[in-house]
């Protein structure tokens, strides 16, 4: 990731119940932005948000 300055920098939280679907969400989120280049699976331990 590039620095970026601190006044373009932006904090989100994702908050839910166990099993809902959060770290998916942000998974998805980041591929669908480009942040990433595949989306990460939880069974399988490959998430960038864990």
């Amino acid at each position: 990731m590039a620095h970026e300055s601190p006044d373009k920098l932006r904090n989100v939280a994702v908050l839910g119940h166990r099993g809902c679907g959060k770290t998916s969400l942000v998974e998805a989120m980041l591929f669908a932005a480009g942040a990433t280049n595949r989306r990460g699976q939880v069974p399988a331990g490959t998430t960038v948000a864990d």
